[in-house]
């Protein structure tokens, strides 16, 4: 469960959240949504540890992540971001060999297969479509072992069959684990999930 308490967080005179506090289910599918301005991706970054609230506190099942290590962070939960920008030219083999054998989840292969990445591994992510650097980057998130996992956007450059698989996969991983996923278009996904938190 992924606590939120009394968090105030703020871009210089910008505030974004004031004393908000909401609670995210264990082994849920959970949808966030809001219009654009609402802190949907700020409230991902903070539970990721990307920002620090200026006040408040987020405890990832038991674990006040302000006290953790970034590795014991990792370990709590893992991030796909709305862009993942790789400068050189990897292969989608080689992103992937990021991750230590010992670090991936059981259901890495499930999850290669359903987004149909084996044909990009000899490719160069950096000449794939938006589409399929977005499932890399999903893929890249879900193939570590989290106790949760946070998807910013992931479904934005996915063409109607790519977004069923995703949601496909998000059903299956989210009996097992936490799942959270922003996403603007809430009203025709919420059937999907299992729980949903609107940001005004």
């Amino acid at each position: 469960m992924i606590e939120i308490k009394n968090l105030s967080f703020s871009y210089g005179k910008k505030q974004v959240f004031t004393d908000f506090s909401t609670l995210i289910s264990n082994n849920f599918a959970t949808l966030l949504g809001g219009p654009n301005g609402s802190g949907k991706t700020t409230l991902l970054q903070l539970i990721g540890g990307v920002q620090k609230p200026d006040a408040g506190s987020i405890i990832i099942n038991g674990h006040n992540i302000a006290k953790l290590k970034t590795h014991e962070q990792a370990e709590l939960r893992s991030i796909a971001p709305q862009r993942r920008i790789f400068e050189l030219p990897f292969t989608v083999q080689q992103i992937f060999a990021i991750i230590k054998l010992k670090r991936r989840a059981a259901h890495t292969e499930d999850v290669f297969e359903a987004l149909d990445l084996y044909d990009f591994f000899p490719l160069k992510f950096t000449e794939r479509s938006l589409g399929q650097q977005q499932r890399v980057s999903v893929a890249l998130a879900l193939s570590q072992q989290a106790e949760n996992y946070l998807l910013d956007e992931p479904l934005s450059a996915q063409d109607s069959a790519y977004t069923q698989k995703i949601l496909d996969l998000i059903t299956v991983l989210s009996k097992t684990t936490g799942i959270l996923v922003i996403s603007h278009n809430t009203g025709h996904l919420a059937q999907y999930f299992d729980e949903s938190i609107y940001l005004s």
